[in-house]
């Protein structure tokens, strides 16, 4: 069946495909975002070096078949899109999923349970304007299979079934829910009783600038790059204007403008993930003190760490040797909160 995880933004659905009564195909379809991704430089290109590796399952956690994938990608995308086939036992029960950047370390792992192909296989799906797109292929051979439910938070849909072995589709409108991870449950019914019910994870999303709550935050993001008034400008601009109001704010920050990539763009929101990640325990993630320094001139080159002082509560010196500055932060009150003491920084 489909199974879509998130695991650092990577993006993955496992579509299961039944080629005969012992033999099922297993494919997985992933997104790996650009800044997820280490490029290295060769040839005066840039390449992404990965492996993905599936290992499939039977119920007694006994491997019985698996694969591995090297792949070197050029950039020549921001994100980069791929799928991987392997051929399956139809007795398979799990799956374990790993993908590699062999320039900088393991950047997926997932373990997921394959759901056996009853009435329902090949599924996939997808959300454009407000809209989740199902698709999948109907095994209604002996024709006990009347109907099938959709469920999704509070929305219902019902769909008639015919005999046959046939695809079908479904379109149901979800602009009134929030961009989430949602869990979709697909219940198949006879004239007189349920006879399966699966459940796969779906994710509502939208451009950011059409959700009112991911554009303020979006926005807001913007303190340690834009001015008071360019930021408010964006708060109050109507959403149709957004996405063009943005494009152009970021084309200023362009270094290459005349390329479709915005190198700027793309490091100063890496950095904010990054603080999300690393400061949020006990700290303010992209608005705290760190983070402030973290954003505006990137990783310090050297961090010396005093976590256990007697006599002092724990503090940070991030050293910025190329800028001759170094920056110090304290845990004022011991709950991972560090706060920066000398805000213009010190000479080294």
């Amino acid at each position: 069946m489909i199974i879509l995880a998130l695991f650092l933004q990577i993006e993955y659905q496992a579509v299961n495909h039944l080629i005969n009564n012992n033999t099922q195909e297993l494919t997985i379809y992933f997104k790996i975002p650009r800044e997820n991704i280490k490029f290295i430089a060769e040839d005066s290109n840039f390449y992404a070096s990965y492996e993905i590796q599936l290992k499939v399952y039977d119920k007694k956690n006994n491997q019985i078949t698996g694969d591995f994938w090297p792949i070197k990608r050029l950039m020549d995308t921001l994100d980069i899109e791929d799928s991987v086939k392997l051929e399956i036992p139809k007795s398979s029960h799990y799956y374990r999923l790993r993908i590699v950047d062999l320039n900088g370390g393991e950047i997926l792992y997932a373990r997921a349970d394959i759901l056996p192909i009853n009435y329902l296989g090949n599924i996939r799906w997808n959300v454009t304007n407000d809209s989740l797109h199902l698709y999948f292929l109907v095994h209604n051979k002996k024709g006990d299979l009347k109907k099938i439910v959709f469920l999704i938070e509070d929305i219902k849909e019902e769909l008639p079934v015919k005999q046959g072995i046939y695809k079908d589709s479904l379109k149901v409108f979800v602009g009134n829910l929030p961009i989430d991870s949602y869990s979709l449950k697909i219940k198949l019914f006879s004239d007189k009783r349920k006879l399966d019910e699966l459940t796969i994870t779906v994710k509502v999303e939208r451009p950011f600038y059409l959700d009112d709550d991911a554009w303020q935050e979006k926005v807001n993001q913007l303190e340690y790059i834009a001015t008071y008034q360019e930021i408010q400008r964006l708060k109050k601009a109507e959403t149709v204007k957004r996405d063009s109001l943005w494009q152009a704010f970021w084309k200023k920050h362009d270094p290459t403008p005349n390329t479709a990539y915005n190198e700027k763009r793309i490091e100063y929101f890496s950095r904010i993930k990054y603080c999300e990640e690393h400061f949020s325990r006990g700290d303010k993630g992209w608005r705290s003190d760190r983070a402030k320094i973290y954003v505006r001139y990137g990783p310090p080159d050297e961090i010396e760490r005093h976590p256990y002082e007697l006599s002092t509560p724990p503090y940070e010196i991030w050293f910025y040797y190329n800028m001759n500055r170094k920056f110090i932060f304290v845990d004022r009150y011991g709950f991972g909160q560090y706060i920066l003491v000398n805000s213009r920084g010190s000479n080294i």
